[in-house]
């Protein structure tokens, strides 16, 4: 099996640079672990009706979308989730 090789969109680059350093590798793991086997059965889904399209939930609070072409795989979106905002904390459940 080849390995992918892994492009950023503008956007997705830049959602990338705003994470610390820790994030980052955690995130590096990741993708590298993609690029093996973008189809895992596990942690992947597909998008809509086209196997290329995929997003994956690659740790805490870090999800990316990304598509397969050729030998590429292209990270489109780079969605950083921030786990302490949530919609119902300890305040509302009075």
């Amino acid at each position: 099996m080849c390995e992918y090789r892994v492009q950023f969109t503008v956007e997705a680059r830049a959602a990338y640079d705003t994470l610390p350093p820790s994030r980052q590798a955690h995130l590096d793991r990741a993708v590298r672990i993609l690029a093996r086997d973008p189809f895992r059965k596990h942690s992947t889904a597909q998008l809509g009706a086209e196997e290329h399209l995929r997003r994956a939930y690659v740790g805490p609070g870090l999800m990316v979308e990304y598509l397969l072409a050729g030998a590429i795989m292209v990270v489109v979106v780079l969605e950083i989730f921030d786990e302490s905002a949530y919609l119902i904390d300890e305040a509302d459940v009075r």
